[in-house]
């Protein structure tokens, strides 16, 4: 498997999601309290070290072959993972503001993002379009 494909595969591995979920809200409960440092080291950091153990040390195997697998390879590309990434922010702008419904929208805009292959049924590309040859 390659680096794509256990990066795309490794974010649907259940110690992912729940590294994921517990420090985005715990992220957001620490931008309520206007901690802002604390909360962005909690909001990236268990994220990202995870994530670089799990590329490092782990087969995505499992989960490639899961129904979810397929899906995410089907419908989940930059687009979805900008979009949760934008998600994100705006629930921690919420949670900075004391805004109950931008933090709502924001975890809007994340499920949105995971489940738009369900409403919109586009696949992604399964390679690049080939560049344009300039003249």
């Amino acid at each position: 498997m390659n680096v794509l494909d256990k990066t795309l595969y490794h974010q649907i591995h259940p110690f992912k999601i729940t590294t994921d979920v517990i420090a985005a809200f715990v992220a957001v409960y620490l931008f309520w309290l206007h901690s802002i440092v604390i909360g962005l080291v909690v909001a990236f950091l268990p994220s990202l070290t995870i994530s670089l153990f799990m590329l490092r040390l782990m087969d995505f195997e499992n989960q490639k072959r899961s129904r979810l697998g397929k899906y995410v390879k089907r419908y989940i590309g930059r687009g979805a993972d900008t979009a949760r990434s934008l998600g994100f922010l705006v629930m921690l702008a919420g949670g900075w503001f004391h805004l109950i419904w931008l933090i709502a929208l924001g975890f809007l805009a994340i499920v949105m993002a995971w489940t738009n292959g369900l409403v919109y049924k586009r696949e992604m590309p399964v390679q690049p379009s080939p560049r344009r040859q300039g003249r």
